[in-house]
């Protein structure tokens, strides 16, 4: 939640040490290999093997203001309509700013909304939260607390945060995709009404899915407002939502029907929105792929990349830059 506050991981990238298809090891910065760093800062896995990364740190906040509401959904149309005033807020410029992360997690009958302040706590009190609750159902529960940094990660985590130097086992058998919401066209009332009632009708018989709409955009967010170009070319997105569900591994071919269901999630909210290069949908082509994570002219920029830099695909995937 605090990439509204200090823009995306890879903004604060300074420097990047890249092993290339050529065997040469360079280290590259905005003023060092330029168009190599601008490339690894969106489609690495097409370009080069990153050996080690620079960043610019912030400060850790002395405190962060934790909260999280359950609201009852009685109705898709209750669910449209609570949806589209949570929209409203994100875009209201009297109450939102950098400080303020959230997201939206929805099920069949209720809405998990978590978030964080780097404010304190009175002021989300008095004049956030009025206006965040304002025309919403009544909660079920809700949570404020205010907390150190750390203890504010591990609040949202549930649990201690993991530091394994060996033996890392978190891992899922999964299918997801993505949607990116621009901020020029919001989620419309007939796409929001048709998308939850989706998931009241389908959601109940399908087990492992959930789905999340975090804010990426509205007022003073850094995640719109880089302070370099990268080929992250996703700049103007408001929402970006991410639809998963897990597949046991032992499902023996009957994948398709949770595949089917993800997809319907997608489907519901209609065509043309872009896609969240980090949560990969294998069902795409090459070509889809190409136009759903990038621009045209950030794209045609990467072939040209590409060519000079691994003219004989050494770094290859099935979505590729190139393929």
């Amino acid at each position: 939640y605090s990439s509204r506050r200090w823009g995306l991981t890879l903004d604060t990238i300074v420097g990047l040490d890249v092993v290339l298809a050529n065997g040469s090891f360079i280290h590259t910065t905005t003023t060092s290999y330029t168009d190599i760093f601008w490339a690894l800062r969106g489609a690495a896995d097409s370009i080069g093997i990153i050996t080690t990364f620079y960043f610019q740190t912030q400060p850790a906040p002395s405190s962060v203001v934790n909260w999280v509401y359950e609201i009852p959904m009685t109705s898709p149309n209750v669910a449209a309509a609570s949806f589209a005033h949570i929209q409203s807020f994100a875009l209201n410029a009297s109450v939102i700013d950098d400080r303020i992360g959230f997201g939206v997690t929805p099920s069949p009958s209720n809405f998990h909304i978590s978030g964080t302040y780097h404010g304190d706590e009175a002021t989300f009190k008095s004049k956030i939260a009025p206006e965040f609750l304002r025309n919403l159902p009544t909660p079920a529960s809700t949570k404020i607390v205010t907390l150190s940094w750390l203890d504010s990660l591990e609040d949202m985590w549930g649990r201690p945060l993991p530091q394994p130097l060996s033996g890392y086992d978190a891992h899922d058998n999964f299918y997801a995709k993505s949607i990116l919401v621009p901020e020029s066209n919001p989620l419309s009332p007939s796409a929001l009404l048709k998308y939850f009632t989706y998931i009241a009708t389908n959601g109940s018989s399908t087990s492992g899915w959930f789905s999340e709409l975090n804010l990426l955009g509205g007022p003073a967010s850094r995640i719109n407002n880089p302070p370099y170009p990268s080929a992250y070319s996703s700049r103007n997105s408001l929402w970006v939502l991410q639809h998963y569900a897990t597949v046991p591994s032992t499902a023996n071919g009957t994948t398709r029907p949770t595949i089917d269901f993800v997809n319907g999630l997608n489907d519901a909210l209609g065509m043309g929105y872009g896609g969240y290069l980090n949560y990969v949908d294998p069902e795409l082509s090459a070509s889809q792929a190409h136009s759903v994570y990038y621009s045209r002219s950030v794209y045609e920029r990467l072939v040209g990349i590409k060519r000079v830099v691994d003219p004989k695909g050494v770094f290859w995937n099935p979505q590729a830059v190139g393929v």
